[in-house]
């Protein structure tokens, strides 16, 4: 690309502008010019758990609301693990008298049926129990 510098040198003004044309392009002045282009994200440095007057505010009413949920989910899973030991407790005298009685395939199959009942329950209790 030939530029015809006599025009230009005549005029330096001229000369100053086409040469901060040709380093500077458009996109690039077009962007100094606005700040609010750009874009900054920066991650939390710290992270923790998230603070509760945020997540409630200041309605007290959530927390109530919440606390009754928790309150309900507790009554549910008591009645969860008193059915539960009541029928470990049935189940369990079941099989002392098939293995106590006398021993026919009948019995010793309901006995074992019965036996795996008790260990289902069993794991079934403990995971009620380990949630929160």
């Amino acid at each position: 690309m030939w530029i015809r510098t006599t025009y230009l040198t005549k005029s330096p003004g001229l000369m100053l502008a086409a040469t901060f044309l040709l380093l500077f392009p458009l996109s690039l002045r077009a962007q100094s010019t606005n700040p609010k282009s750009q874009v900054i994200y920066l991650p939390d440095p710290t992270p923790r758990e998230t603070d509760p007057h945020l997540v409630l505010g200041d309605n007290s009413q959530v927390g109530v609301q919440g606390q009754a949920l928790i309150e309900q989910r507790n009554a549910k899973r008591r009645e969860l693990v008193e059915w539960a030991a009541n029928e470990l407790v049935t189940l369990s005298e079941r099989v002392q008298t098939d293995v106590i009685g006398p021993k026919t395939p009948a019995t010793m199959a309901l006995a074992a049926a019965n036996a795996e009942k008790i260990e289902q329950l069993a794991k079934n209790l403990s995971a009620a129990l380990k949630a929160h």
